[in-house]
């Protein structure tokens, strides 16, 4: 295995083990682009900054002692190889999706120098993940001199990383449902994850507060109540108005007094969950992140997420800024429901209960689709990005690829749509108003010009796309709140940019790489709750990889939907062919439900046979076994004592030769 961890990355107290790095020479490859070479290795991605050369480094994370931090890395070289030829490497080049490639690139000082990287370690960097202690950094395995263009590969290296105490670090007592949500997401990002549990932040065991709550006007409860009722069977839900919030909290403005509140929650009342209601205005925070001279003055909620400092570190009352310590990592889940308008509200609660509770079958459960516009033609298109998708997706999906190319573009994409789609990637140029395709008419992918053609109301879309400003919820109502409140059809959850999405042509851009990571989480890791999905893509994205423009793609791709909402195939599994759930076993939810010590789960099989029933967490590891052995066809009911589990969201599953099903159930205690 090439470029990545060799060794074991099990910690000491102190000092980390040391990393043993490999790397095969014909793995590095060039591409040709305006005149110059793009330098790739797999899994590989430059984290300079624009104008430096693109050579890229391979990231690492890990997970740390409570209360230390990453402080260096130390580097041996122990063999290297100059590649045959002269190399004029690329520099490093973000470029807005809305706009072209610069005719003439950037070049820093360090295209004078004799040699680069001065430093083969890069952007270190330690923060907190729901209570666990992350760090990571990038290792760049070249040495090139600009002046000859001669360019060296590191073939064999040994990295040291030194952990060392940190004084502001702070640790946490959280419930056993938060530190199983946080550690279900890890598992999947650290290197070490046989050490979450070591490393795991003091459980407080569970509380009364509820794990999800929605915070809205007192004037929406009434509306709300639909999905605070279907939450409370999930998860265990609560109301909190906004009116209640600024009576109780203090904070230099509304935001703020809610982000304080949130944090009491997390901290103190068991708080996974939150979904905010509200169009532009009290409850959203706008971003003054400034990167290169580009300001992006937008809704960003990963504030009300982030839940670390106050997102101004340097106390100019300008948030989310490079020098306001932020450090990216999600420690609860946020959705929003754009819009103080009841109708649409309606909309947004109906849909979403009854995604849950009354989806048809079908074949739309596993279908997507992948549209990819030309980004910048004629060498860099959409479908690149989409084709990444599609190797995450399962195997027995049907996946309609629409990509344009210099010909044009298919323009059946509101049909598929309508036919049934659980999850699409919209990948084209965007505005307020839509997602457009490059060139030739009509150039609406999704957009103010074609959505109200949507009829899929009762199969909505899950979305999720790289387009600038799609998500951007000032002023107009933007293409994500339309296909979230269009009553007959269009979206259960949306993640568009509020801002430019960011590209780094011929290389793949920051949006891109987060655009690959949420089908990662949703397909490969089967994170099926939505918001979780959400956010665990952004953590595993910023963990690792380390790239320009990213910390501006972090905070600019927003939720629009219930951060619990449960994905269609994490409902019901997937059907093997048509027809088969009625000759499948079935397991029902129990009774009662939630539960809290003693519970009968019932069940049903077609034939007589050996089955298992057992009960998975939200990480998907087996938290307990119901049952393994025979069953007599027909339908019956087994005791289960769920005393033993931590309060939380829980799958059941039944499996035998006949097939399998699955139910939801809420422990609390």
């Amino acid at each position: 295995m090439t470029l990545f961890l060799q060794a074991s990355m099990a910690l000491l107290a102190i000092q980390g083990a040391d990393i043993s790095f490999t790397m095969d020479p014909e793995e590095v490859a060039f591409t040709l682009f305006m005149g110059e070479e793009a330098v790739y290795i797999p899994g590989g991605a430059s984290p300079f900054e624009d104008g430096e050369p693109g050579l890229p480094g391979v990231s690492y994370s890990m997970v740390v002692p409570q209360g230390m931090k990453l402080q260096t890395v130390q580097v041996e070289i122990l063999a290297s190889e100059e590649l045959s030829g002269v190399h004029n490497v690329l520099p490093v080049v973000s470029v807005p999706l809305n706009s072209s490639v610069p005719e003439v690139l950037p070049r820093s000082r360090s295209y004078n120098e004799n040699s680069f990287p001065a430093d083969h370690i890069h952007a270190i960097h330690t923060g907190n993940r729901t209570g666990f202690r992350i760090a990571s950094f990038n290792f760049v395995p070249f040495i090139w001199n600009p002046a000859t263009g001669k360019l060296s590969v590191i073939t064999q290296a040994r990295l040291t990383p030194v952990i060392t105490e940190a004084t502001d670090a702070h640790s946490l007592a959280l419930t056993d449902t938060q530190i199983s949500y946080a550690a279900g997401a890890l598992e999947n990002i650290v290197q070490n994850p046989e050490m979450l549990q070591e490393f795991a932040p003091v459980s407080r065991g569970s509380v009364d507060g509820a794990p999800w709550v929605v915070i809205a006007d007192e004037a929406h409860e009434t509306t709300l109540q639909p999905l605070i009722d279907h939450r409370a069977s999930t998860h265990g839900s609560d109301f909190v108005s906004t009116q209640w919030i600024y009576d109780n909290y203090s904070g230099r403005d509304t935001q703020e007094k809610i982000r304080n509140y949130l944090i009491d929650a997390y901290q103190n009342q068991g708080l996974v969950y939150a979904l905010i209601v509200g169009d532009f205005g009290e409850t959203t925070r706008v971003s003054g992140l400034t990167i290169g001279g580009n300001t992006m003055n937008s809704v960003a909620d990963l504030y009300y997420s982030d839940l670390d400092g106050d997102w101004d570190g340097d106390g100019d009352n300008k948030f989310g800024e490079l020098s306001d310590g932020l450090d990216y990592y999600s420690d609860i889940y946020t959705g929003r429901y754009s819009t103080d308008v009841t109708a649409r509200l309606t909309t947004m609660v109906n849909r979403t209960v009854a995604y849950e509770t009354n989806a048809p079958a079908g074949n739309w459960q596993t279908t997507a689709l992948l549209c990819g516009a030309g980004l910048w033609p004629p060498g860099y298109w959409g479908s690149f990005i989409c084709d990444s998708i599609a190797l995450r997706i399962p195997g027995s999906w049907t996946v309609h690829k629409l990509y344009e190319d210099p010909s044009g573009h298919p323009n059946n994409q509101i049909d598929i749509l309508n036919n049934g789609v659980s999850y699409c990637s919209p990948n084209g140029h965007g505005f307020q108003s839509g997602i457009y395709w490059y060139d030739y008419a009509p150039t609406d992918m999704i957009a103010s010009g074609n959505y109200t053609g949507l009829t899929n109301n009762d199969i909505p879309t899950v979305f999720h796309s790289i387009a600038c400003l799609a998500g951007n919820i000032e002023n107009i109502a933007s293409i994500a709140e339309r296909l979230m409140f269009w009553p007959s059809g269009g979206a259960v959850a949306v993640m568009f940019n509020s801002q430019n999405g960011w590209g780094a042509p011929p290389n793949m851009g920051a949006s891109e790489w987060l655009e690959l990571y949420f089908a990662i989480s949703l397909f490969e890791h089967q994170h099926y709750e939505i918001g979780y999905a959400h956010s665990v893509s952004k953590d595993e994205f910023k963990a690792n990889v380390s790239i320009s423009m990213q910390n501006w793609v972090l905070q600019e791709n927003n939720l629009l939907g219930d951060p619990a909402l449960r994905f269609i195939v994490g409902q019901t599994g997937i059907e093997e062919e048509e027809g088969a759930a009625a000759n499948a076993p079935a397991v029902f939810s129990p009774s009662p439900n939630p539960v809290a010590g003693s519970c009968a789960i019932g069940y049903s099989m077609p034939i007589a046979g050996n089955a298992e029933i057992n009960v998975y967490d939200v990480s998907g590891r087996i938290a307990a076994t119901v049952h393994s052995g025979s069953l007599d066809a027909g339908q019956g009911s087994l005791g289960f004592d769920a005393s033993q589990l931590p309060t939380g969201c829980y799958s059941i599953v039944i499996s035998s030769a006949a097939g399998s099903g699955s139910a939801q159930m809420l422990v609390l205690h």
